[in-house]
Order: structure tokens, then C-alpha cells, then sequence
């Protein structure tokens, strides 16, 4: 089962006004803002944030630890020709389109869409973990010129058909710190033990960008056996940042079911990314 495309009309054109900070095409950032978000990856993690292993490989996580997926987390850009990878989002990726989580500088793929990660490097054995600066997988990406610009994400969880599923919307275009923003999450709890997954979508766009939405789409899969879910605008827009990022927690102890991230919790992770992009660009 799935939930149907719904469909947000976003202002045509956000006004440009005289300010403060760096301006410009929003791609020619990306490695401006990836640096300074990765060195503050600890404001981006949820209380009780479950520090996933990272065992795969830098286009999908193979278990996670306590069998959080069955190979998942496969993140494609939404891409020009419209491709759909999130449905019905069990299919694990492990090579191109979906996007390596170790390029921490900029990297061009699609012709046009420029994207960056905190990185990656694979984790030791349960209960070590390495390299938090790495938590939350993260990616940021941006277009050159005008495109469809967002997520989607794809891959085979550990809950195998059982547990719940929850989505919901953080902004529909509301001003935060500045920035439009539209924000929204998908996320699979209360399968025994396995962790919960919390896939958080965002685009953002500012005045000192002249950014442009056409109209935003969400999708989600209400299948516990993937991961599926999308976040993008469409054609006519340019210079929109888009943000993907994972979140997890455990049950009590990591052995009972884990219990879903509340809202306020994903709402301040997404609100401290558009504070870090603020400080950072001086806006």
C-alpha cells in the first residue's frame, strides 16, 4: 500500500531582498555548508539518537546492527528523467543512481545536481561504533540552472512486513531562520527489537539565493518491508538546497520494540539545519 502523491502549491518565486551574507547560486555553496554542518552533526541527532553500524558499504547499510535493515538506506536525487525508486522501496541499491555517502566535497551526477555528505567510513563490530562525526548519514545536494531537486530513498528493512509505519509534514513552506522550508519524515517503529527508521526530507530556499519552487511533491510507502519515500519540487524550480538525513532510536534497554521519534524531536533537528546554514553563510 501506498500513499498517494500529495501535492503542495509553493510560491512561484521567493522575492529577492537586499541583506546580509553570501549570495548566489545555492550549488556553488555546497562546500561551504557541508564542512560546518558535519563539525556540528551532534545538533542533528534526535535524544537517545541509535548510533547505527555502518556496515555496508557507502550506498547502503547492510543490517545496521539488531537488524535495522536487510540492506537499505539507497538515496537517489530525484532525477530529470522523473525515474521513481522509492516505490515500492524494497529494492537496495548498491551503485549508481543511488549517491555515495563518502564524497564529502561536491560531486556533480544527473548533469546538473551537486550534492556533498558528512561521509562516511565503515563501523567496527556491535557495540563499538567509529567516526560519529558520520551520524547521522546525511546528504545535501543541490541543482545548477533549473531541474527537479529532492530525495528519494529506497532499500529492504529488518521489520520484513511487520511494525508500524508513520509519516507526517514538519513545514509546508513556513519561514524558518529565514528560509523557506518544507520538511517532512517517514518512519518504521515497534518490530521487536529492531530500531526505528526515520528518514527526514527538506528543501529549503532564500532570498539570497533566488530560489524558485514549482510545486512540492511528497510520496510515501506504507509498506513495512522497504524504506520508499520522496520529497522534491518539480521542473521549474532552482536554487533549492535539499537535505536527506537518518534518525534512529531503540526500545527500552534495545530489546523491547522501538518507539517512534516524536515530532518536536525531528522538528528541532530540522530547525538546527537551518540555523548551521544561517551562521555559516552569514545570513
Amino acid at each position: 500500500m501506498f500513499i498517494p502523491f500529495s501535492f503542495f502549491n509553493a510560491p512561484t518565486t521567493i522575492q529577492v531582498i537586499s541583506g546580509s551574507g553570501i549570495t548566489g547560486s545555492v550549488y556553488t555553496l555546497i562546500d561551504t555548508i557541508i564542512p560546518y554542518l558535519r563539525s556540528n552533526s551532534s545538533s542533528f541527532r534526535n535524544p537517545d539518537f541509535f548510533a547505527y553500524r555502518l556496515d555496508g558499504t557507502a550506498y547502503q547499510i547492510s543490517d545496521g546492527d539488531r537488524d535495522m535493515f536487510d540492506g537499505g538506506n539507497s538515496t537517489v536525487p530525484w532525477l530529470r528523467a522523473n525515474t521513481a525508486y522509492w516505490n515500492p522501496g524494497a529494492s537496495t541499491l548498491t551503485g549508481t543512481p543511488a549517491l555515495s555517502y563518502a564524497s564529502q566535497s561536491s560531486v556533480v551526477t544527473d548533469a546538473s545536481f551537486y550534492y556533498a555528505s558528512f561521509g562516511y567510513t565503515q563501523s567496527a563490530a556491535s557495540p563499538t561504533r567509529v567516526n560519529d562525526i558520520y551520524h547521522p548519514l546525511t546528504l545535501i545536494g543541490a541543482r545548477s540552472g533549473s531541474g527537479p531537486t529532492g530525495w528519494q530513498k529506497t532499500g529492504n528493512i529488518g521489520a520484513d512486513g511487520a511494525g508500524s509505519i508513520l509519516t507526517g509534514s514538519i513545514y509546508t513552506g513556513s519561514l524558518v531562520n529565514g528560509f523557506t522550508t518544507y520538511a517532512y519524515f517517514r518512519q518504521t517503529y515497534g518490530q521487536a527489537s529492531d530500531p526505528n527508521i526515520c528518514d527526514v526530507y527538506i528543501l529549503l530556499g532564500h532570498p539570497n539565493w533566488s530560489s524558485t519552487f514549482g510545486t512540492v511533491v511528497w510520496a510515501a510507502s506504507l509498506s513495512t518491508l522497504g524504506q520508499g519515500a520522496a520529497l522534491y519540487a518539480t521542473g521549474s524550480s532552482e536554487n533549492i538546497l535539499a537535505i536527506t538525513t537518518l534518525l534512529s532510536r531503540t526500545g527500552s534497554s534495545g530489546v523491547l520494540p522501538s518507539l517512534p521519534i516524536s515530532t518536536n524531536d525531528i522538528t528541532t533537528v530540522v530547525n538546527n539545519y537551518t540555523l548551521k546554514i544561517k551562521e555559516v553563510l552569514n545570513y
